[in-house]
């Protein structure tokens, strides 16, 4: 435990999370429109390959302080409506350039708050998609839900669509914790979301909770955890508080004297993952855990685990669709991120434009990078034998100062490089992210002006 406390004093310092490469911060602010329909016609042309699907539902109820997503705050229900007209226009506008390529291999609604929509727009949403595209058998398709807000019939109708896994926020559920990030949620809240997606037979229900939270002492976090394990969640996120209210001026309800020291915060790591190891859940990197018997803990045993911008999956889509404000395209060579403020969205997509944010071709050195990157996050090695197959380079001298920065730099015990490779130990897995860095080409450049969340 004393080698896992140095490392992480060590390894905690600001760093993407290489959902992609390069990061958006990297990206261009003034990113052509025509740039992502030539990629979806090029994407067109692999008929045959499935792809990935997002779409973002912004709504919530009410603005929890601690949160970091983009979100529009309605008490009332009226702007889902032309929210809804422009999600089926933005549709047709990219599959009017996918004529030849529809399966989907995975579907997820992220927010904001999903099930703000009520059980009939849920389903109406869902044909949306049903009518555009063929969701391949055993095709993951799973929705973000907020415990406090949920509606009796809103979990039987996802379920009845064909939704198979869910992911419950619950940050803690201490009710000084929930009262200070303005949330919430109680026990009985998560407790009752859990046993019916048992008893509707969702095939995976995940649990997200967050450490470094105002008010959060080791005795209430690990009644949090421990009362989360009752549940058996098949797979657990212990996500590190991002306190940023420079940038999210929200977060500055939030009394900073509350907030867990340094050396609490980390406490409150270590005893998080010492409890969920202990009770057999499998680390994930540093903050996801999955059940040994769920396909993801399978999935990194056998080298199988994929990264993408919906984080970690079991299986993926060679190419990504992004739809709704804030959410990301990852398309034939082409980033995109459409425009995050819904009224410019709606306004956009409403003109018969794609809503462009920013964007980014990538160039040969960014996808060889990119590889290098989400095989060492998914696989925990790099051979360079499997370098040289895939591109056509000889990795140890391309990645001669990466090489030596992993030797010279990286304390004993987390990384192995061999002739052969480089090869991420048990222990290393857990910083996978600050051991894939020197590999990215943008960070030097980015991070003196880029407010990356910590990696611990």
């Amino acid at each position: 435990m004393n080698q896992l406390a140095d490392l992480i004093r060590r390894y905690d310092r600001p760093g993407p999370r290489y959902t992609g490469y390069p990061m958006p911060p990297a990206w261009s602010d003034d990113f052509p429109e025509p740039e992502v329909l030539a990629a979806l016609d090029r994407a067109n042309a692999r008929p045959d390959e499935a792809l990935s699907l997002y779409l973002h539902i912004p709504f919530c109820p009410r603005r929890c302080a601690y949160c970091g997503c983009n979100v529009v705050v309605s008490p009332q229900y009226d702007p889902v409506e032309a929210y809804l007209a422009a999600v089926t226009k933005e549709l047709d506008l990219v599959c009017s350039h996918l004529k030849d390529r529809r399966k989907a291999l995975q579907l997820h609604w992220g927010g904001g708050t999903p099930t703000y929509l009520n059980a009939a727009d849920l389903k109406r949403t869902f044909q949306l998609f049903k009518d555009r595209f063929e969701f391949l058998p055993g095709a993951e398709i799973a929705i973000e839900v907020d415990p406090t807000f949920l509606e009796p019939d809103q979990l039987p109708a996802l379920r009845a669509m064909g939704f198979n896994r869910v992911s419950f926020g619950v940050q803690d559920l201490d009710e000084n914790v929930q009262a200070l990030i303005t949330r919430g949620q109680t026990w009985d809240h998560t407790l009752t979301a859990m046993r019916q997606c048992r008893d509707l037979g969702f095939e995976g229900v995940n649990l997200d909770l967050v450490y470094g939270l105002p008010g959060q002492t080791m005795d209430t976090f690990k009644r949090t955890l421990e009362s989360t394990l009752e549940l058996s969640p098949d797979r657990m996120a212990i996500y590190g508080f991002a306190y940023l209210p420079s940038i999210m001026p929200f977060q500055r309800s939030i009394p900073a004297e509350t907030l867990p020291t340094p050396e609490l915060r980390l406490d409150l790591l270590l005893m998080a993952s010492d409890i969920l190891e202990k009770a057999g859940y499998v680390a994930i990197g540093m903050d996801h855990f999955a059940h040994p018997n769920d396909p993801m803990a399978k999935a990194v045993q056998e080298g199988r685990l994929i990264r993408n911008f919906m984080g970690y999956a079991v299986s993926a889509g060679s190419d990504l669709l992004g739809f709704g404000p804030s959410a990301i395209s990852n398309v034939a060579g082409v980033y995109s991120q459409n425009e995050k403020i819904l009224a410019k969205w709606e306004r956009d997509i409403t003109d018969g434009h794609l809503a462009v944010h920013k964007g980014h071709r990538l160039s040969e050195d960014d996808e060889l990078r990119r590889w290098v990157i989400h095989h060492l996050m998914g696989h925990f090695e790099l051979r360079w034998e499997d370098l040289n197959s895939r591109f056509g380079v000889d990795g140890p001298v391309l990645f001669a100062d990466a090489v030596t920065q992993l030797q010279e730099e990286v304390p004993q015990g987390t990384v192995d490089v061999r002739p052969e490779g480089i090869f991420i130990t048990q222990l290393g897995r857990r910083f996978v992210r600050n051991l894939v860095q020197p590999f990215d080409a943008y960070l030097a450049k980015l991070s003196a002006k880029t407010p990356f969340s910590r990696t611990v």
